[in-house]
């Protein structure tokens, strides 16, 4: 179960979705401590929670579309878009989508990439909501959400199922609220 924690905008972990999540030390890459979040998903009704905890922290936000950030952001954000009743758009890898696509650079704590939307798909003043499974450093979000403005889109928020608060990332996205279901 996933717990609210009252004024902060976000809901911590009790302590069985603690237990839930596995750390892997040095993944990807070394200097790494990757937090796993398939076990605690794997739980009846946990997806629900997630999902209900950051609609219920939107509720009465203009929202437009979900950009979904490949892969596990398609998570939260095709639940989420179905809730709330917008469009879903995803921010693939390159070579995953077909027709014209537009392209932008990313940097997160361990890499650094390319990530594509089809073309077309963010226009003057659509409202979007940029989700993903993990906040860490921000990097990757804040790249999303430079993107959605140079289409002329604007950001309704970030949500995240997970962020970590040690490295600081809702830092980085001083632009739009930041909702994040669980912390740790």
């Amino acid at each position: 179960m996933i717990v609210a924690v009252p004024n902060s905008g976000a809901s911590r972990i009790n302590q069985s979705g603690v237990e839930a999540l596995r750390e892997f030390p040095n993944f990807p890459i070394g200097g790494i401590l990757f937090k796993d979040i398939a076990p605690m998903l794997a739980g009846r009704g946990a997806l629900g929670e997630v999902v209900s905890t950051v609609a219920s922290q939107v509720s009465g936000t203009e929202i437009d579309a979900i950009l979904a950030v490949d892969a596990r952001g398609f998570i939260l954000g095709a639940s989420l878009a179905d809730r709330l009743g917008c469009g879903f758009i995803m921010v693939r890898k390159p070579g995953k989508l077909p027709g014209d696509v537009l392209s932008f650079e990313y940097s997160c704590e361990y890499c650094s990439g390319t990530l594509e939307v089809t073309a077309g798909l963010i226009g003057d003043g659509l409202r979007c909501l940029i989700a993903d499974d993990l906040l860490a450093t921000g990097g990757t979000a804040r790249a999303t959400g430079n993107f959605v403005k140079s289409q002329g889109g604007e950001i309704a928020g970030y949500a995240f199922i997970l962020e970590i608060e040690v490295l600081k990332g809702r830092r980085q996205l001083d632009d739009a609220p930041v909702i994040s279901a669980m912390t740790c």
